[in-house]
Formats: C-alpha cells, sequence, structure tokens
C-alpha cells in the first residue's frame, strides 16, 4: 500500500529569520523525508533486534514485506535508545568479544533484571565513568577482579562492594585443586580402596581371569595412546615453565597469555602451581559407551569376552562408535579381575588404578552431598580416612560452603583463621586472598542478591555474536541488546 501525503508548506516574510520555508510535520504517520510510516520501521526493527540481519530479511520477506538485510540493521543501529533509569542495585560483569584476547563489560539492573548497558572494553576508566553518570547506585555486584573494584571505587565510592558467591565457590574449588596436584599417591590409594568396598557391596568376591590370548592388540593400542599422552604431557610442561619465567621476569597476564597464544585463566591456573602438571593415563572410553555398559558388563559376566562380538551385539541396540573403545573397555575389565574386583567398580574414573584426576575431585568437593552418586561419596569417604591433611582440608572446605550456602557472614572470620592456622598452603592463600577483599567478601555472604540474571543476558549475547556471524560491532550488538530490554 502506498500512501500519498499533502501536507501544507509556510513562507517567513522577515528577512532576517533563519528558516524561510516551514513544512507541516506528521509526527505519529511518518518522519521527514520517510519512505516507509513511523508504524512500518518500528515494525521492521523488531524484527531486527529479534533475529538480525540476514535472519530477519528472510522472515520479513515470508510476511509479504521487502527489505535488504543492509536496511534492516541500518533501522537498527537508527533505532532511539530506551529511557535512561536511575538503577540502585547493579551487577557487572565481562563478556567476550574474542576470547582470551579482547573483553567488554556489561551492566545490569538487578532489581528488574534488564540490561542499562554494553560497554566496549573491560576497564576500571569505562566503569567508573559509566557509574559517575548514573549517581543512584548504592549495591555493586561483581566478580573477584580487582580491575572492577578500582573502577566501583573510583566511580562510586558511596556504593558497596559484592562479591558473587558462585566466584567464592569456584576460587575455593581451584585452591582444592591445587592442594590436591600434591597428592597423587593419595589419589591412587582412595581409588584402590572405592574399588575393594564396591566389589564388597557387589558381593561377587573375585571375578575369574580369562581370555587372555587376544590382549596383544588392545596392549599395543594402549601403548599409542600413552606415547600421546606423553608428547601432551611435554608440550604443557613446556609451557609450564615458560609461563613462570615470565611471570618472574615482571611480564603481565595478559601479555604471558598472547605470547604463549594461551587464554588468561590457564596462566593464572598454572601460576598457582608449585609443580608441572603430571601426566596420566589416557582415559577415553567414557559417555558414547555408558548406555550400553551394563549390558557389556552382564554378557561378560555370562563368559562373552570377544571384544567385536559385544561390538556387533552393541551395534544392533544402538551403538554408532568404534570397536576399539569396546576393546579398551574389555580390557579394564580384564585387569579388574586380576586383581580381584567387580567388574563394576571400574565403569567410573573413581576405581581406576591411575584414580581420578585433582580437578574431578575439587568439583566433587565443591558439589552438596545430596547430588553425589553412590561411588563419589564412597570414594570421598575413602579419600579422607588415606590421609589426615585432606580429611582436614574436606573439613574446612564443606563449613566454608556450608558459610556460602547459609549466608553466614558473620562467621567468615572464624574459618579465615582456623584456615590459615591449618598448615594447609593452598587453603592458607585462599583465605589471605579473602582478607584482602573482606568487606565484599561479607557483604556476598550475607546480601540476597544474585548475579544469575548478568549471567543469563551474557549468555544471550553470545548469540547474538554468533548471529552476526562475527561482522557484528559492539554499536551493532549494544543496540540489539538494549532495544529487546
Amino acid at each position: 500500500m502506498r500512501l500519498q501525503l499533502r501536507v501544507r508548506k509556510f513562507f517567513c516574510d522577515n528577512p532576517t529569520c533563519p528558516r524561510q520555508i516551514f513544512t507541516e510535520r506528521l509526527p505519529t504517520v511518518a518522519a521527514p523525508w520517510a519512505r516507509r510510516t513511523t508504524r512500518l520501521s518500528q515494525l521492521l526493527s523488531a524484527f531486527g533486534v529479534a533475529l538480525g540481519g540476514e535472519a530477519g530479511a528472510r522472515l520479513v520477506a515470508r510476511v509479504r514485506l521487502h527489505i535488504s538485510p543492509t536496511t534492516l540493521l541500518r533501522l537498527i543501529r537508527a533505532a532511539p535508545g530506551p529511557d535512561a533509569s536511575a538503577p540502585q542495585v547493579l551487577g557487572v560483569d565481562a563478556w567476550a568479544w574474542r576470547r582470551g584476547q579482547r573483553y567488554g563489560t556489561i551492566l545490569v539492573n538487578l532489581e528488574n533484571h534488564q540490561v542499562l548497558d554494553l560497554l566496549p572494553e573491560r576497564s576500571a576508566e569505562s566503569v567508573a565513568a559509566w557509574l559517575a553518570q548514573h549517581p543512584t547506585v548504592r549495591v555493586v555486584w561483581r566478580d573477584r577482579s580487582a580491575l572492577y573494584a578500582e573502577g566501583i571505587r573510583r566511580g562510586a565510592p558511596q556504593a558497596v562492594q559484592v562479591v558473587e558467591r558462585f566466584h567464592l565457590v569456584k576460587n575455593l574449588r581451584e585452591a582444592v585443586e591445587a592442594f590436591l596436584h600434591g597428592q597423587r599417591p593419595a589419589l591412587q590409594a582412595a581409588a584402590a580402596h572405592t574399588a575393594q568396598a564396591l566389589t564388597q557391596m557387589a558381593g561377587s568376591g573375585s571375578v575369574t581371569s580369562m581370555y587372555r590370548g587376544r590382549r596383544q592388540c588392545s596392549h599395543v593400542a594402549q601403548q599409542r595412546l600413552e606415547a600421546e599422552q606423553q608428547q601432551r604431557h611435554a608440550a604443557w610442561a613446556t609451557t609450564y615453565e615458560a609461563i613462570h619465567t615470565l611471570h618472574a621476569e615482571g611480564t603481565p597476564v595478559t601479555t604471558i597469555a598472547q605470547q604463549l597464544g594461551i587464554s588468561r585463566p590457564t596462566v593464572y591456573a598454572y601460576l598457582r602451581r608449585a609443580t608441572p602438571p603430571s601426566p596420566r593415563s589416557p582415559q577415553r572410553s567414557g559417555q558414547v559407551l555408558r548406555p550400553f555398559m551394563p549390558y557389556l558388563i552382564q554378557r561378560w559376566r555370562e563368559g562373552a569376552t570377544d571384544s567385536m562380538q559385544l561390538w556387533r551385539e552393541i551395534r544392533a541396540r544402538g551403538y554408532a562408535h568404534a570397536a576399539r573403545t569396546v576393546s579398551r573397555f574389555l580390557t579394564r575389565r580384564r585387569r579388574a579381575s586380576e586383581a580381584g574386583w567387580a567388574p563394576e567398580t571400574q565403569t567410573a574414573s573413581y576405581t581406576r588404578p591411575q584414580g581420578p584426576s585433582a580437578r574431578a575431585v575439587s568439583f566433587t568437593w565443591v558439589c552438596p552431598e545430596a547430588k553425589r552418586s553412590q561411588d563419589a561419596q564412597l570414594y570421598v569417604d575413602q579419600l579422607r580416612q588415606v590421609d589426615q591433611s585432606i580429611g582436614q582440608a574436606y573439613t574446612l572446605s564443606q563449613a566454608f560452603l556450608a558459610l556460602v550456602r547459609e549466608r553466614r557472614g558473620d562467621a567468615l572470620a572464624a574459618w579465615m583463621t582456623e584456615a590459615s592456622a591449618s598448615g594447609i598452603e593452598a587453603l592458607a592463600r585462599f583465605a589471605q586472598g579473602l582478607q584482602e577483599d573482606l568487606a565484599a567478601v561479607t557483604a556476598g555472604l550475607t546480601l540476597p542478591w544474585s548475579t544469575g540474571p548478568v549471567e543469563g543476558h551474557s549468555n544471550r549475547l553470545k548469540l547474538l555474536k554468533r548471529q552476526g556471524y562475527g561482522r557484528a560491532d559492539v554499536g551493532l550488538l549494544r543496540q540489539r541488546v538494549l532495544q529487546a530490554a
């Protein structure tokens, strides 16, 4: 439909007037010199905000409207910004423009869960400048970043800084992982005790060792996997030495990550370690075979030990992966049988001879007991009995998690004193870090707010970035986020 408008035009007879001609406006119908009505422009802009340029243009064509992707993006950029609000409780977090290299900052009103702004950089200056323009902010939730803490102190000295509880649990898990890196013998001993306990619970006793004739092929494959693992370990050990050398020379963490081609979290993780990562045996038959493990164990007990025959049987049941995975699974069953353990004990990393990694055990520690699996809980119980220092570290970590879940910030000082006097270096460093940011940490363990809405908007921002196929700049992303809000 085409609309033809006739409007009045006025002329000014005053020769000194800067405007000689005045034309009648219709602000509710169309903008000056517009080729489409205001209502149609708003409709097309809504398509663009929701879907972007290419996808929005395709959907617009389905409703018998025609517009190019470029024009659609131009409408998004020209759309007026939302009305400025006066936030009081603010959530601040970083978002990855290019992971490991370039980051921005997202600011969310935690009272109504709406995005307030999207900053193109992650710096104290930009955060301080934004807060200076919004003096109504009284509470700011953030992560453990010293950069954001400095920006908040500059731009909103009157605001209460609050550390998000998720990051406190994350830092505790990292401290536990650093402690367990030096406890590899204890981790392996606990795995052996767990396997024996599960064997007794299964009531199966020693399983007959059988089918030894075809082990050579699996042994060769295992050797090849171990050789590949050794090569990867050598590369990471070299990276570990380079990180500590550059850090000792005073090189910033961001520069180290750029020079070595790794992410900043990896640099921080290796700086927390006192020794290089230890080589571990490959564990690769995991998730793809898990739905078929009960059937394979049942057939094993019936005397079926031919890996190719069992592979053909589970293929008929829907298995779509290689026979080599089945062969490795049966190899572990034979080793468990020779050790006198039931085959069920080798279905999880908690009972394998090499034991689980320190990282896996640290995640189990911070997981609530009600959500742990039976073998995981049994492993933790066995691990606490293997070494007294491990039991002490577990007790301290669970006490801190209780403070987080129950929001008892008043008991934090007593826990920090106990952790510092425990003799466990990793937990003592963690307590020292809490002391350096004590006011914000105590507020995080007391106030009811959470940065969950901020994480949700950061996740949605990743989707918007991918819809732009990497060609959307910060201005376009900001418009799409704010218009949607």
